[in-house]
């Protein structure tokens, strides 16, 4: 499921810092994403506020984004509660191969299966 040790470690470091329910698979889901990618594990507290336990679209504003990084963020967000984002065309041409399968597995998280 994890890519990579550093991958479960930020994730589960996301997951105690939010206070994510064991059965919250959205948020899940969404912080998933942002452990997987460095870049966007690094400035997470531009999309999403722990405190408020909410996400931050104006981070899109905030924070330069290559297309990979936008496209992954917004994935993240409709993962948590159906941000628009596009099509899954659109999301997955942006995406190389390691971040494909950080987006497959996001969506394995949040549809439990």
């Amino acid at each position: 499921m994890f890519l990579f040790p550093e991958h479960q470690e930020r994730y589960e470091q996301f997951i105690r810092r939010d206070g994510t329910h064991t059965k919250d698979r959205e948020r899940q889901a969404l912080l998933y994403v942002f452990a997987g990618y460095e870049a966007l594990g690094n400035r997470i507290d531009h999309f999403y506020d722990f405190e408020g336990r909410m996400i931050r679209p104006e981070g899109f504003e905030e924070v330069d984004l290559t297309s990979g990084s936008k496209a992954l963020v917004k994935l993240a967000f409709n993962l948590y509660n159906n941000y628009p984002c596009g099509t899954v065309v659109d999301l997955f041409a942006n995406l190389d191969e390691r971040n494909r399968q950080l987006a497959v597995e996001a969506i394995k998280i949040r549809f439990g299966m």
